[in-house]
């Protein structure tokens, strides 16, 4: 379990770390469109950033396998996908930075978003298939 939660985490910031140079790299273009889109500097401020995108991997991955699932489940007491209560469950844990993450994350038509709250802030942040990032306002 500890080896599992250690490999997410290094994926994670493997991940993180790639965003910021890419983000980095795109913003120093000077012939580019002229600054960064919204849902690239909503990345940038979010503290939980990695926790959504390690959910989302988590969500892609088990679609990878058998994208016939509607409904995923997002759990910390599994430490391999499993089907319990009719849904697939793979095994994910969120960081500290995040009070909450989504945990049933519903499937159409291979589209689907994946939201969570900080810790620190009380800002909700969602994810979507493609790894956008966007800040959820009511």
């Amino acid at each position: 379990m500890k080896r599992n939660k250690a490999l997410t985490s290094a994926l994670g910031v493997v991940v993180a770390l790639t965003g910021v140079f890419g983000l980095t790299a795109c913003g120093s273009d000077d012939s580019g469109s002229g600054g960064s889109s919204a849902g690239e500097q909503a990345a940038s401020e979010s503290d939980i950033a990695e926790d959504l995108e390690n959910a989302r991997t988590a969500v892609a991955d088990a679609l990878a396998e058998d994208d016939s699932w509607a409904q995923i489940m997002l759990a910390s007491d599994v430490t391999a996908p499993t089907v319990k209560y009719g849904l697939l469950v793979v095994p994910y844990t969120y960081s500290e930075a995040a009070s909450r993450i989504q945990g049933t994350v519903n499937i159409e038509d291979g589209k689907y978003t994946i939201d969570g709250d900080s810790a620190e802030t009380g800002q909700t942040w969602q994810i979507d298939q493609d790894g956008t990032i966007t800040e959820v306002t009511e």
